[in-house]
């Protein structure tokens, strides 16, 4: 019997000083590679500075290994 276990990571993505469209290009990119590599998308949580400003958007992904 196999028995599989899920694996996890997160990918920091830069928001600030950056406009909307270079950052969600940088997603695709990000969301490409990962799916090619066997990752799915489970999460996308904002780091928010300032109380105003997103800082950072982490992705956390997972697969079965």
């Amino acid at each position: 019997m196999n028995e599989t276990t899920t694996e996890y990571e997160v990918q920091e993505v830069r928001a600030t000083g950056r406009t909307p469209e270079a950052v969600t290009e940088d997603l695709n990119v990000l969301l490409k590679e990962r799916t090619a590599a066997g990752w799915s998308l489970r999460e996308i949580q904002p780091i928010i500075y300032n109380s105003s400003t997103t800082g950072y958007l982490l992705l956390f992904f997972e697969r079965e290994v």
